[in-house]
């Protein structure tokens, strides 16, 4: 039983991870629209409802590669002093499968006329499933690792703060912060939802009237893992057209755009190109995103995103 627990959980958490370095979160290269999903203290930074619907297809050309799901919903209450919102996620990598759904809420504080400070918090759960019946081993072994479906649900929190204005917006953050154990099979607790920790930074400079250009990073650490970075800026012209790149240390180049339409509707697109070992058999990664704007206050944020 014991070596059968180790054997799925390996499987699981290496499936799971969006990135070379195993980790168990989903990640998206265009992180500057997805802020919610590592950092609840953006919830109700904007003054607008805010919809946005993601999906990400990693590492093309390797069969059962991961995929990733992600919607949330956020907005800031009329005193523009507290967010509400939420998020649902599902990342699916063959046999294995992720699936959460938390509430978020982050309370805004004035710093200063043009800065605000905010501290956010989502709770909810993760479901964390392996289908066995998809599992083929090369050599014969326990025949129930593929005669069943493992499956555990179990609470999950995150917690963040982000100082920001309309040029800037620095912030840090922790997933996972319960660290609940994983005990796929009772009596086998072998394994853990790690903690990863999170900080992230933007700026937007004026070029001109109707040109911007905005760097950006997405610092990300998980024990024991390296420090992965992810280094991006983003063209931006007259407001609403935009082409950057990303390069994520250790694992990916990419080229996105984005294009605003008519003030309450963005959509995007990214495609990453490995740069790790596995570029001798992935073609590369594809994310697109679409968010829609909701409320009189988003023609006040056009320059916003």
């Amino acid at each position: 039983m014991k070596v059968r627990t180790n054997i799925l959980l390996v499987l699981f958490l290496s499936c799971m991870g969006t990135t070379v370095f195993g980790q168990q979160i989903q990640q998206f290269t265009q992180y500057q629209w997805s802020g919610i999903s590592f950092n609840p203290a953006f919830t109700g930074k904007d003054n607008y409802f805010n919809a946005l619907a993601v999906h990400r297809t990693q590492w093309t050309g390797i069969q059962d590669a991961p995929r990733t799901y992600f919607m949330s919903l956020d907005a800031p209450s009329r005193s523009k002093k507290m967010g509400f919102g939420g998020m649902l996620y599902t990342d699916v990598a063959g046999p294995t499968r992720r699936f959460g759904v938390q509430g978020a809420y982050a309370y805004h504080i004035q710093t200063s006329e043009k800065t605000k400070l905010s501290l956010g918090l989502t709770f909810g759960i993760t479901q964390l499933t392996i289908d066995g019946s998809q599992i083929t081993l090369r050599e014969d072994g326990d025949q129930t690792l593929t005669d069943q479906v493992a499956s555990e649900t179990t609470p999950d929190a995150n917690f963040g703060a982000l100082w920001y204005s309309d040029k800037f917006y620095v912030g840090v953050s922790a997933n996972q912060i319960l660290n609940n154990q994983l005990d796929m099979f009772p009596g086998d607790g072998d394994g853990n939802l790690a903690v990863h920790y999170f900080l992230t930074g933007a700026y937007r400079f004026d070029l001109g009237e109707k040109f911007q250009v905005e760097p950006s990073t997405l610092v990300k650490y998980v024990d024991p893992l390296p420090v992965q970075v992810d280094l991006s800026a983003r063209f931006i012209y007259d407001g609403n057209l935009w082409l950057g790149g990303t390069y994520r240390s250790d694992d990916a180049a990419a080229v996105f755009a984005g294009y605003q339409i008519m003030n309450y509707l963005t959509i995007g697109y990214s495609y990453d190109i490995t740069t790790s070992k596995l570029k001798k058999y992935a073609d590369g990664t594809h994310e697109i995103f679409i968010q829609f704007k909701f409320g009189k206050a988003q023609m006040l944020d056009r320059n916003e995103n």
